[in-house]
């Protein structure tokens, strides 16, 4: 649809095409050339409106009526001629490059789908990466379980050692919530063997630990690698998709517009033009005063500068006499 401004249809209600049209369809050729009728047609903005008047001053009325009634429809037709023309124009090169931003688009889907298809990717990496954030929480937890029991154990090696051997058994419950009966002269060991077993499994469990860290860390990486891959190609395609939607929206609208009547849609005809009844020239009234004013200014110029005249003429010949007679 054309944007156009007051000032713009203004202009475009003289020009030649509509001036031409007007002539053509009137058979004023023989009357009436371009020029000589532009200059007989003015054309007023009314003030604070979106209304253009078109008059035309002619000797005879009927057919100034005519000419601006027909000048009016002719510049309907010509805004409809003219946006139809602008559609048609850009309608072929917006159709083929609708198709061009379509096959990029398709091409951007199928880049998509190859990278989510490759193995290790930003998805299964991130699932990969929670499940090892999860173990190594696992890990820690049982480090700490571990690190308890050995400082229980190395508590209970201390007190057995306050007890003499010959004073029978003792019940001895470990951590883990196993009970056995052993003599004092057995506690030391099996609290001690019990203690390495502990120890053994701290720092197993610590280098598990150490172990996860680092694969978290390469997981972290190789995940924010992917995930930048993907966020490109996501990107790409959402790009693309907006390109060619727009287009389609473009391709709807001059299809629109190349069937649609423009100048009937966004310009109307408020009032036809109809002949005076009182004839607005020649004005004799005014005419006649304007006449008699100026009549009466050269009569009143003609006396003033005729008794100057004479005046100057008396004067030049009383001179004259006073140096006759010295």
């Amino acid at each position: 649809m054309p944007d156009y401004n007051l000032e713009t249809y203004r202009q475009q209600i003289k020009s030649p095409e509509v001036i031409a049209k007007t002539i053509e369809d009137l058979n004023l050729q023989d009357r009436f050339s371009l020029e000589g009728l532009a200059k007989k047609i003015d054309l007023e903005t009314i003030k604070d409106t979106q209304m253009i008047s078109i008059k035309m001053v002619d000797e005879d009325p009927e057919l100034a009526a005519k000419i601006v009634n027909q000048l009016g429809k002719n510049f309907i037709s010509f805004v409809t001629d003219l946006a139809q023309e602008r559609a048609a124009k850009t309608f072929s090169y917006v159709e083929k490059q609708m198709e061009i931003e379509k096959d990029k688009y398709e091409e951007a889907l199928l880049e998509l789908k190859e990278l989510l298809s490759e193995p290790r990717g930003a998805q299964e990496l991130e699932l990969e990466l929670k499940s090892s954030y999860e173990q190594i929480t696992q890990y820690k937890s049982n480090l700490n379980d571990l690190e308890i029991k050995r400082d229980a154990l190395e508590k209970a090696i201390q007190e057995s050692k306050a007890y003499s051997s010959n004073r029978g058994s003792m019940i001895v419950k470990p951590n883990l919530g196993e009970s056995f009966n052993i003599s004092f002269d057995d506690t030391n060991k099996v609290l001690a063997v019990d203690l390495a077993d502990t120890l053994g499994r701290i720092e197993s469990t610590k280098e598990q630990i150490a172990n996860l860290q680092d694969h978290i860390e390469e997981i972290q990486v190789e995940y924010q690698d992917k995930k930048y891959q993907e966020d490109v190609v996501r990107q790409k395609v959402d790009i693309a998709k907006k390109t060619y939607e727009a287009f389609v929206k473009k391709y709807e609208e001059l299809r629109v517009a190349e069937t649609a009547k423009i100048g009937e849609l966004s310009i109307s005809i408020v009032s036809s033009a109809y002949p005076p009844t009182v004839p607005v020239g020649p004005r004799k009234a005014l005419n006649l005063a304007i006449a008699t004013v100026l009549g009466l200014m050269i009569g009143v110029f003609v006396t003033f500068f005729k008794a100057y005249w004479e005046s100057s003429g008396e004067d030049r010949q009383l001179k004259d006499g006073v140096e006759i007679g010295n």
